[in-house]
């Protein structure tokens, strides 16, 4: 027998069912798998790429410049704070200084404060931008009368028209933008090759 089923032949029998119901569920079903495949797996999930998860970047700003604010000259150290940003940083080009200030009782400098009599300090909250409220109300100037507070005095005055440092809008902006991606050996950057560093050190903006 075994010899018989050696040498014996097998092949598929294909019936065809004449069927317009089944076939069009035939159809349908593989019509619903390619378009799954193609939708799916390679238009939305990009199936046939493959994704580096484990990429590295980093986004560094320098500021150069000098520049002459109220009588004084300030570099980076004074005008760009925070010192030190992974990706942003701010110029501070106007400036509202109040010298020689030290903790006491001195009249509130803010509008809203204004007073003719000491139960006009009682009825407002003990609270202010600048300190405590003491209750009294205190000369401020000539004309004027305030309620005083107990803080650091004088208190700031922000109404006043400060000078804008002009030099600013000359500063150098140096962004070092860089990314990794270690699972393909790629990486770009912005900034010239690491050789040509003497010269990038030098790099100053002109207006021309």
């Amino acid at each position: 027998r075994w010899v018989s089923d050696f040498f014996s032949y097998e092949t598929t029998k294909s019936v065809v069912v004449k069927s317009w119901v089944v076939g069009v569920v035939n159809r349908g079903v593989q019509l619903l798998i390619l378009a799954y495949f193609v939708g799916w797996v390679f238009l939305h999930e990009k199936a046939y790429q493959v994704r580096d998860t484990a990429i590295e970047s980093s986004v560094v700003t320098k500021v150069k410049g000098v520049g002459r604010y109220a009588g004084q000259v300030m570099d980076t150290a004074d005008y760009v704070t925070p010192p030190q940003g992974t990706s942003v940083f701010v110029v501070v080009t106007k400036q509202i200084r109040t010298e020689d200030q030290a903790q006491g009782v001195c009249p509130e400098s803010e509008a809203a404060f204004h007073c003719s009599a000491d139960r006009d300090c009682r009825e407002l909250s003990p609270g202010t931008s600048n300190g405590m409220l003491t209750g009294r109300c205190v000369p401020y100037n000539a004309t004027l009368r305030t309620c005083e507070i107990q803080g650091w005095c004088p208190p700031e005055v922000d109404t006043v028209d400060v000078p804008v440092m002009l030099e600013a809008e000359n500063f150098t902006l140096l962004i070092k933008n860089s990314i990794r991606f270690p699972l393909f050996g790629f990486e770009k950057t912005n900034l010239p090759p690491p050789g040509s560093g003497v010269e990038l050190g030098r790099c100053r903006f002109h207006p021309q």
